[in-house]
């Protein structure tokens, strides 16, 4: 649904915020970034920039939050606010917290907050779909995915077609999962959930050249994981294609051999095994 299993992207993995470069990350924060949420330069202090330390804060918090630190990020996104009470960011990251640890009245208070104080409301509205779906109300995280597709402006609008999408699917609506999944690859064709995700879906209709061809460009845009090498053994299996799925089968294990999925595949073919 960048705040996105079958993740939401933008909210559903990690938050996206306008103002930072790409979303928020759960990696460690640089010195530069420890200056910037003080209001400081890393070297003088002019006057501060309320606005980017305000931002800093939103990245460090969330950063925090991804690493369990709860106490930590909390601080963060506190001191955002408190340094921009107006900017739709700082509500957005602290509606993702206040989810996260169980707030979920707050939360959608939050993300309302945001949505007002937003000039241009596409990704505040994005945020808030992938809150509303990640809580099962698919119809009212349809509805805020639209009004985010009012914003002309906003820059990712193939995320805002990937999250409806992936909420379609949660909501067990293929027909509309699959188109918003197409529309999202044509806006960007690197979209890579996108991708996957309309792999396993044609996989489940019986589309096996769709189901390939998804796969196959999903394996040119992004990095193997556990969940695409599974569709992908799937996909070579109803293909009879034995060397495909041995192929698959042993990159799944030298890869991800504790993961669910080779746990599943194992499964599957024992259950083979004493079929035959």
């Amino acid at each position: 649904m960048r705040y996105a299993g079958t993740a939401l992207r933008g909210f559903l993995v990690v938050l996206c915020i306008e103002g930072l470069t790409g979303c928020a990350s759960t990696g460690h924060a640089s010195q530069a970034q420890h200056h910037a949420a003080m209001g400081q330069g890393a070297f003088d202090k002019p006057s501060p920039d309320y606005h980017k330390a305000a931002l800093a804060n939103v990245e460090l918090g969330l950063g925090y939050l991804g690493q369990g630190q709860i106490a930590r990020a909390k601080s963060k996104l506190t001191h955002a606010i408190r340094l921009a009470p107006a900017l739709p960011e700082a509500r957005s990251g602290m509606a993702y917290f206040l989810e996260m640890t169980g707030d979920y009245k707050d939360a959608e208070k939050a993300h309302k907050k945001a949505i007002r104080l937003s000039k241009n409301q596409g990704a505040a509205y994005n945020n808030y779909g992938a809150f509303l779906c990640r809580g099962s109300r698919f119809s009212e995280a349809d509805e805020a995915f639209h009004r985010a597709l009012t914003d002309k402006d906003y820059p990712r609008t193939s995320e805002i077609y990937e999250n409806a999408g992936l909420c379609a699917i949660r909501a067990q609506h293929k027909v509309e999962a699959i188109d918003y999944l197409r529309t999202a690859i044509v806006r960007d064709p690197s979209a890579a959930t996108a991708l996957i995700e309309l792999a396993n879906l044609s996989l489940q209709e019986g589309q096996l050249q769709d189901a390939k061809h998804y796969w196959q460009r999903y394996q040119k845009v992004a990095q193997p994981t556990a969940r695409s090498l599974s569709i992908g053994i799937y996909i070579a299996k109803a293909c009879h294609d034995d060397n495909a799925v041995a192929s698959q089968a042993l990159r799944l294990k030298d890869l991800f051999e504790h993961s669910p999925e080779y746990a599943d595949y194992l499964r599957s073919e024992r259950t083979e095994v004493k079929a035959q």
